[in-house]
């Protein structure tokens, strides 16, 4: 009888967690959809690798020229001039930290 009982509630528990794990999944995959789009809007020559002369082309506008030179420094880790996809989707981690700290404090 207790073994019945125990897959009950195991069985509840995953009908209440799997749509969830979907429901992230699917969130998941949007984001980086939307990652890939803004990525491949910036890099105009469709190389793989955004320039800061492409960086800047889109971004001084919204951010200033200067400031938007800062964060293309601050994105290319590597410090090779170009971002890469990698490097390009790493300054939204970088908000998320930011952000989830500042939530914690």
């Amino acid at each position: 009888m207790k073994s019945a009982h125990r897959l009950l509630v195991a069985a509840l528990i995953a009908a209440i967690a799997l749509p969830g794990a979907a429901f992230a999944a699917k969130a998941d995959k949007k984001k980086n959809n939307a990652a890939t789009e803004t990525f491949a809007s910036v890099d105009k020559n469709g190389d793989g690798n955004i320039t800061q002369e492409e960086f800047l082309a889109t971004q001084k506008d919204k951010l200033g020229e200067e400031a938007a030179k800062t964060r293309f420094a601050t994105l290319d880790k590597n410090k090779d001039g170009k971002l890469t996809s990698d490097e390009f989707g790493g300054g939204t981690e970088e908000k998320k930290k930011r952000r989830k700290k500042k939530d914690q404090n």
